[in-house]
């Protein structure tokens, strides 16, 4: 028997069949085309999802069938936040918005102004904020407002496949409408929104399921879709990030696990739910039974590379292949949707510090590399000063590939980094299929990808200059860049841009 693990992405989808033994015995993938409708919309065609999900996993299984393999259970890794509103029949009927997508701001501000932010964080172990799954159902036009329910990827195809919508703990989590402590949709969160968006119900709602639970089998139907047998398991997996975790050898105050992806996210196991992190900004929520993670991150990763390649006229490959190969004096503040932990500021902008008539694009690129690395040294610091451990530090995603950014960003933390494979997240769905089965997960962990990334000792005196003054320019920054964000001419008409508040 065989598992296959099923990673939906913001920029595509993969399936990967792994025999028991941890070989890889069936792969496909399909990209996503991201959809930008209007100013703070950012949307994927929730058909196009689905029909690129169902292709990859029956050509991956198909493989292993080929294999003598066939498949016998699989699981989900799950981009996080992303939420569209369905039928009664479980079509979708609105597009998918993603975690980028802004219209949900307003509505966690009002729910902060009522309820309050560290209460919010105390129920859902979430920073308050407008990316998560509830704000963008609460701001939902009459196609979301009249729907049936809400579902997020993994258990809108776990539904469509099963008949069940069981959602896994984590990405449960990333609605902001669970109760991290009981594992259930929140009685006051739900009593919050029944006023202002009262088709936020219960009944609308997934299942919440913790991670490695089956959720069903096959139904006859989409067994046939999918080239699966009847009885091949559905089981429920995780919010992409812990899948990363999980795939990567994460493991509580031993190894923590960066994952560069379209944003760059490091995630803290723990053995129980850490304390006192209300008004961090950090995320903590339970991945299974047993589990808990934490995580902190940019809001643009990838996304910040895509768009100075963009700028270049060039492609990501091509620009971050040729960083200078000394530190520029420039400083980049990767905030192009918002800063990320631990300010979770959405009126946070973007800003390139010490241009002059002589700055090449080498040393641009090297300043975009390098401020995740300023970024992740900030958060790992403010781990230390909670008393949460995060061991070492272990790196995957396609960005873990460049070795030459990969230095970058050690050099700017100040931190060694440990590249294993980029597959981890769905290594991680699959390992949650093989613990269903009884089967041993271990074999799954991405093996180890290049040379271990060390801060090189002839530029750290310069780099924790750097790491202080990254942090000033967002304080001296700040207040333009809610000037910028209140005065932005792109949201209003024409006859309101002179007046917009």
């Amino acid at each position: 028997m065989s598992v296959l693990g099923l990673d939906l992405g913001t920029s595509g989808v993969r399936a990967v069949a792994f025999a028991v033994d941890g070989r890889e015995i069936g792969s496909a993938s399909v990209p996503l085309a991201l959809q930008r409708p209007a100013p703070d919309r950012v949307e994927l065609d929730p058909i196009a999802l689905i029909e690129a999900a169902e292709s990859v996993v029956r050509a991956a299984a198909a493989s292993a069938a080929d294999a003598g393999d066939p498949v016998a259970a699989l699981a989900f890794s799950v981009l996080g936040e992303a939420v569209v509103p369905i039928d009664a029949t479980g079509a979708p009927v609105a597009p998918v918005a993603v975690s980028m997508d802004g219209r949900g701001h307003e509505a966690a501000a009002d729910l902060g102004a009522r309820l309050g932010a560290e209460r919010f964080a105390a129920i859902t172990g979430q920073p308050l904020h407008g990316m998560f799954s509830v704000f963008k159902i609460a701001a939902g036009d009459e196609r979301w407002q009249d729907a049936a329910g809400y579902r997020c990827m993994g258990d809108l195809l776990a539904e469509r496949w099963t008949g069940v919508a069981g959602i896994d703990l984590s990405q449960a989590a990333r609605t902001g409408l669970l109760d991290v402590a009981t594992g259930r949709w929140s009685p006051e969160l739900l009593e919050a929104f029944a006023d202002t968006a009262p088709w936020i119900a219960e009944h609308r709602l997934p299942v919440p399921v913790a991670g490695g639970r089956a959720v069903g089998t096959l139904t006859d139907s989409a067994a046939q879709r999918l080239g699966l047998r009847g009885d091949v398991i559905v089981v429920a997996g995780a919010h992409d990030q812990a899948a990363a975790f999980l795939g990567a050898g994460g493991a509580a105050g031993i190894r923590s696990v960066i994952a560069f992806g379209s944003s760059d996210c490091l995630t803290v196991g723990t053995d129980e739910r850490p304390s006192g992190l209300e008004s961090t900004g950090f995320a903590s929520y339970r991945i299974d039974d047993d589990r808990w993670i934490t995580l902190a991150g940019t809001a643009a990763g990838g996304w910040a590379l895509q768009w100075f390649a963009g700028v270049v006229g060039s492609s990501v490959g091509e620009v971050f292949a040729r960083l200078s190969t000394t530190p520029p004096a420039l400083l980049l503040l990767p905030y192009l949707a918002g800063s990320g932990t631990l300010d979770n500021d959405p009126q946070a902008r973007g800003a390139l510090h010490g241009l002059t008539l002589e700055t090449t694009v080498p040393e641009i690129a090297r300043a975009v590399a390098e401020s995740a690395g300023f970024e992740f040294r900030t958060i790992v610091d403010a781990f230390a000063e909670h008393d949460v451990a995060t061991g070492a530090l272990v790196v995957t995603g396609s960005g873990s590939e460049n070795a030459a950014a990969l230095q970058a960003r050690a050099d700017a933390a100040g931190l060694a980094l440990t590249p294993v494979t980029p597959d981890a997240s769905v290594r991680g769905a699959a390992m949650f299929a093989a613990s269903a089965l009884g089967a041993d997960t271990t074999v799954l962990l991405a093996p180890a990808a290049a040379a271990v990334a060390d801060p090189a000792a002839d530029h750290a005196e310069w780099y924790a200059r750097q790491r202080r003054a990254y942090r000033d320019l967002y304080r001296s920054t700040r207040g333009i860049a809610a000037h910028l964000a209140s005065s932005d001419h792109r949201n209003a008409p024409a006859h309101q841009k002179e007046n917009t508040p």
